[in-house]
């Protein structure tokens, strides 16, 4: 018996025409998706609706420095913002797979939105902080549009400062990259602590009404993301139960499962960490295929200024392109929702990872994210200058994915170091969350 090969039809199928291929009728189900929920699922979806009006609205956002307010209330009444808030505290409390893939939709429509809602996951940390604390941070709520807690400073070299008084701390400074100020309803900061001889490091919950945003986020990319800095005029009081010392930051972590039912809250310190390097690189991943769906609609209708062809999409080195596109995007893809499963895996059988699986781990991702750039750069190159006016999505898609990969904690390099000495048998840094200073071990 000979095995027959089905031969091709001649001519196209009718119905068909030339252009891309058509999406599945009926997708197939997220592989692995045991850890997908149905609230994930809703507020992934819900972003999708917006994607077309996220993407609108970007160019003004730009020249604002913020999200379009309309975008931040469709996101609260969405219900994004309490999507790793705890239950018992009306959130969702929803693991890294969910958080994965609805940061790929909103990275999809621009990366800024999707950065509004890296903001709102902050609540997945601040939510273990001693209770007096939690109470207070969730007391404004009600009725709040936008994310409840931004914060800058907290692992970087240079913090604010703060001086014991009676009943709490004097506390003065300058915070930078403080993304969400505007739209938060409590701020968060680092700062270097003194009482007596004793010194640390710690974190503190502030009153926006106590401090000044500083109009200083002039860059080249994500300049929706309000992330100005913020500083005082004055020394400012903050009381005792708003303030968090540092070195006690795996405690309450690791704490979170004992207080709070939900995925978010099973995760172990190192885990729960990595969930924000998850988050970042699936907006990376949907920020390509936002780009590849753009590129596929230019391509269609723009002339080439050379080679002579009719279309863009008819050029071989298009071709080559949008295949070289897909195929970076989906590798990135796959890596990041690996990742994803993993921590919610651990986070269900009550394991963390290892200081090397975590170093290891958050290069592979932001190599990941480098393979998602890799791919938007790629097709912006072929459109050509067409590409560079700043009404096209693609050349956004590129500065702002440049913008996220030189964020302290993202840099493939400086991740690669970390990693690489580890296998290299050289002594690890003091690193925390992969790449960020570990303030409680500074003393």
């Amino acid at each position: 018996m000979t095995d027959t090969i089905p031969q091709p039809p001649d001519e196209l199928s009718p119905g068909l025409p030339p252009g891309p291929p058509p999406e599945r009728s009926t997708p197939l189900d997220a592989p692995a998706s045991r850890y997908l929920s149905a609230e994930g699922k809703r507020l992934a979806a819900g972003v999708r609706a917006l994607q077309n009006r996220i993407r609108e609205l970007a160019p003004e956002a730009e020249r604002r420095g913020r999200l379009s307010p309309e975008i931040v209330e469709a996101f609260t009444e969405l219900g994004l913002y309490r999507a790793c808030a705890p239950i018992e505290y009306g959130g969702s409390a929803l693991g890294a797979r969910d958080i994965a893939e609805i940061a790929r939709a909103l990275g999809r429509g621009d990366a800024a939105a999707n950065w509004t809602f890296f903001v709102g996951t902050s609540l997945r940390m601040v939510s273990t902080f001693p209770k007096p604390l939690v109470d207070e941070l969730y007391s404004r709520q009600q009725g709040h549009v936008g994310p409840l807690a931004a914060g800058g400073s907290t692992f970087a070299a240079v913090t604010g400062k703060a001086v014991r008084v009676e009943g709490g701390w004097n506390v003065e400074g300058k915070w930078t990259y403080v993304s969400g100020n505007h739209d938060a309803a409590w701020l968060f900061g680092g700062a270097a602590w003194t009482d007596g001889n004793r010194s640390g490091h710690a974190l503190f919950m502030m009153d926006p009404a106590d401090i000044e945003p500083v109009d200083d986020w002039h860059v080249a990319g994500m300049m929706a993301s309000d992330s100005n800095s913020i500083t005082t005029t004055k020394p400012m009081f903050v009381p005792d139960h708003r303030f968090i010392d540092m070195s006690e930051l795996p405690m309450h972590l690791d704490s979170a499962a004992e207080r709070f039912t939900g995925l978010a809250y099973q995760a172990k310190t190192r885990a729960s960490m990595m969930t924000a390097t998850v988050l970042n690189m699936a907006a990376l991943v949907g920020m390509a295929e936002g780009a590849l769906e753009v590129f596929q609609e230019l391509a269609q209708k723009r002339k080439p200024f050379s080679p002579p062809y009719d279309t863009i999409a008819e050029m071989a080195s298009s071709q080559v392109a949008a295949g070289k596109a897909k195929a970076l995007l989906g590798v990135a893809g796959a890596t990041v929702l690996q990742y994803a499963d993993e921590i919610d895996h651990l986070a269900v059988r009550g394991e963390d990872y290892t200081g090397d699986e975590e170093a290891q781990g958050c290069t592979d991702l932001a190599f990941a994210g480098q393979l998602a750039k890799d791919a938007i750069d790629l097709l912006l190159r072929i459109l050509g200058s067409s590409g560079m006016a700043l009404s096209n999505p693609l050349q956004r898609y590129s500065r702002d994915s440049g913008v996220i990969l030189s964020h302290g904690a993202m840099r493939l390099e400086s991740l690669a170091e970390i990693s690489g000495r580890r296998l290299l048998g050289q002594p690890p840094f003091k690193m925390f969350a992969g790449g960020l200073q570990d303030k409680g071990a500074q003393k």
